[in-house]
């Protein structure tokens, strides 16, 4: 069984080519382009491939795609992907354009092409060879979930959530598919803030503001404020798989302030981005950044901060023991004739949101590729191949585990 799975995915490997090129040429940038059309890509061609494939959505036009080999029954792995990408950015800097899903090399490129339209292309096959072949799964079936609005910062309001609070979010375990062959247990979270500070506007040529008597400059006082945060420093954590990795604060990755050059800026803003190991949750965070507001306003008396929460996300990690990961790495190492290393991703996504709703979840695993959120996003042609073999054959062991449920 599993060398007629591995041969049909193999003998489609041009047609697995051509539907991720088609889904990179429907742009579905967050923020610019609805999902509702990348849905129906995906939802197309599902139903070509004879899956069964179900749009639905909180908001219409920003809708999931269900895929799944049949419509009803248990489902053993759940794979999952999201529909929308990044910005492709200055296109100049592009050997291709970003949403021509060129080939070339033995890559395909385009802006999505792993995060995440070949992980989806991948699960797309995946499932298909398992709807095809006789007997590969028995006890249930596998699905294929793509979410919209990943990428405004893993809420999963309109994905996840919803999916969850309607009852269709059901797995034994669940696959990220975006890129690479490592076992992702978890990832690292994040906080992220808009800081505000207030102060006092004056002309610049104003004998009070010379006299230091009038006036308040917050840009210089919010550039105290960054710079207090960014001395902040932070040991690596001592929790298991996350070693490599500490909480890293970047303060500043967007500030604005001022309104002309002749006059005492009054008001400054700017972003806060914070990666979060297991020793720092949202409180103690909190805590550190009064600290730091407290020692500037100390120094500058008339200036005032306020801060609001754009997005928390706890780090997280899945049960080690779950069977989820014993068989993606088992199936690795039978094709591939390695063993996988576990680890936890640097990043945070969407996984989180698995973890908390009893999904064992590998938070990233899916074609080889390289520069996600860059210019020259490509996915390998045979790590659409081999993701959807792994897809595949980790399907059917986790079917077989149905049984037992």
């Amino acid at each position: 069984m599993d060398a007629e799975l591995l041969s049909y995915i193999r003998n489609r490997q041009t047609d697995i080519v051509q539907c991720c090129a088609r889904l990179i040429q429907t742009p579905s940038v967050n923020g610019v382009h609805d999902e509702v059309i990348i849905a129906e890509a995906v939802a197309e061609q599902a139903r070509q491939l004879g899956l069964h494939a179900q749009i639905i959505g909180k908001d219409p036009k920003r809708p999931n795609v269900l895929v799944s080999t049949a419509e009803t029954g248990p489902t053993g792995l759940l794979l999952l992907g999201h529909l929308d990408t990044v910005p492709a950015g200055d296109e100049s800097l592009w050997t291709y354009p970003p949403f021509a899903g060129t080939v070339a090399d033995g890559k395909l490129y385009g802006r999505g092409a792993i995060d995440t339209k070949g992980g989806m292309t991948a699960c797309l096959y995946a499932l298909a060879a398992l709807k095809h072949t006789p007997g590969a799964l028995t006890n249930g079936r596998a699905q294929l979930l793509c979410f919209p609005d990943e990428e405004s910062g893993a809420t999963g309001i309109l994905g996840i959530i919803f999916l969850h609070d309607q009852g269709l979010l059901h797995g034994l375990g669940a696959i990220y598919a975006y890129s690479g062959h490592d076992i992702i247990l978890g990832h690292r979270g994040l906080v992220r803030y808009r800081l505000r500070c207030n102060g006092q506007m004056i002309h610049t040529g104003a004998p009070a503001w010379q006299e230091g008597t009038s006036g308040a400059n917050a840009v210089t006082g919010m550039a105290a404020l960054l710079l207090a945060l960014e001395q902040i420093k932070t040991p690596h954590s001592s929790a298991k798989y996350f070693e490599a990795f500490k909480t890293v604060i970047t303060p500043g990755t967007v500030i604005q302030g001022g309104v002309n050059v002749n006059v005492v800026p009054a008001s400054c803003e700017a972003l806060v981005d914070i990666r979060l190991t297991p020793e720092y949750d949202l409180a103690r965070i909190e805590g550190l950044l009064k600290q730091c507001v407290d020692q500037v306003a100390a120094i500058k008396p008339r200036l005032t901060f306020t801060h609001e929460l754009l997005s928390y996300i706890p780090a997280a990690i899945s049960d080690e023991k779950a069977a989820i990961f014993s068989t993606v790495e088992q199936v690795i190492t039978e094709l591939k004739g390695y063993t996988p290393p576990r680890t936890v991703a640097g990043p945070a996504n969407e996984g989180y949101l698995m973890i908390e709703r009893g999904i064992p979840t590998v938070c990233g695993l899916g074609p080889t590729g390289a520069n996600a959120h860059a210019a020259d996003e490509y996915a390998d042609i045979q790590g659409l191949v081999d993701a959807a073999s792994i897809f595949a054959l980790t399907a059917v062991r986790m079917d077989r585990l149905l049984s037992n449920n």
